[in-house]
């Protein structure tokens, strides 16, 4: 038997003004957002380019903490900073090309466990939903631990 799981969002958008609204089925995301300023968009606003690097965000670092509990590396609160770069789709437009991320490790953590912090971030790439949902058609998620 499948387990399903089903997530709802809506989004708006207003073309006079080049913004938009969007808000997750739950009601705890709600924020207004428009193109990137690279792209013509608005400063004052949240791009969509952003709203996808911050579920990747969320998603590993939340996976991450979890095989960084089961492998019992001393994390308090996990840290994830992350880049999310565009190119120029031939097919028209622009695509995803790159995503960096930069997990924090404390450096005597790092020092001491290096191939342990390996693998939880190898796991979190594998297992992140998100992660999964970018990847493809060149497309590849970087993690790089950083010493701090």
């Amino acid at each position: 038997m499948s387990e399903e799981h089903e997530f709802t969002a809506s989004a708006t958008w207003t073309p006079s003004e080049r913004t938009g609204a969007l808000a997750s089925g739950t009601g705890h995301l709600s924020t207004s957002f428009g193109g990137a300023p690279s792209l013509g968009g608005r400063a004052d606003r949240t791009n969509p380019e952003e709203l996808l690097l911050g579920a990747l965000l969320a998603c590993f670092v939340q996976t991450w903490a979890i095989f960084l509990t089961k492998l019992r590396l001393p994390i308090e609160s996990p840290r994830v900073d992350g880049t999310l770069e565009l190119g120029v789709d031939p097919a028209g437009g622009y695509r995803v090309e790159k995503i960096d991320l930069r997990a924090f490790v404390p450096a005597t953590l790092l020092a001491e466990r290096d191939a342990d912090v390996a693998k939880t971030l190898q796991l979190a790439e594998k297992y992140c939903i998100v992660s999964k949902a970018v990847k493809g058609e060149g497309r590849e998620v970087h993690v790089t631990p950083v010493a701090v």
